[in-house]
C-alpha cells in the first residue's frame, strides 16, 4: 500500500510539472504571448534609451558575478532548485484548474 502511495505521489508531481511547463510554454510562445510582449518592451527600451540600458546591463552582470563567486567560495548550498520545482508545480495546478473550469489555458 505504501508503494502505491509513492507511485501516485510521483505521478501527481510529474503531471503538475508537465502542466506547468506546458502552460508557461503555451503562454510564452503563442501569438501575442509573454515573449512577444517582453521582447517588444525590451526593444522599446533599447531603441528609446540605449544609453541607460548599457550601464544597467553591466551592473547586473557585475553583481551576478560577485554573488556567484561569493557563494562558490563560501560553499553555500542553495534551496533554489526545490523552490523552482514548487513554483512550476503551482503553475501546473493553476493551469489545470483553468483548463477544468474554463476549458482553455
Amino acid at each position: 500500500m505504501k508503494q502505491i502511495l509513492i507511485y501516485v505521489q510521483s505521478f501527481v508531481v510529474i503531471v503538475l510539472i508537465l502542466a506547468g511547463i506546458g502552460g508557461v510554454s503555451y503562454h510564452m510562445f503563442k501569438d501575442g504571448g509573454w515573449l512577444g510582449k517582453i521582447l517588444g518592451a525590451f526593444w522599446d527600451v533599447q531603441t528609446g534609451n540605449p544609453v541607460v540600458a548599457i550601464p544597467v546591463t553591466i551592473a547586473v552582470l557585475f553583481i551576478g558575478k560577485m554573488w556567484y563567486d561569493h557563494n562558490r567560495a563560501k560553499g553555500h548550498t542553495s534551496r533554489a532548485p526545490d523552490l523552482l520545482i514548487y513554483i512550476v508545480m503551482a503553475a501546473g495546478a493553476y493551469f489545470l484548474f483553468r483548463l477544468a473550469t474554463e476549458g482553455s489555458l
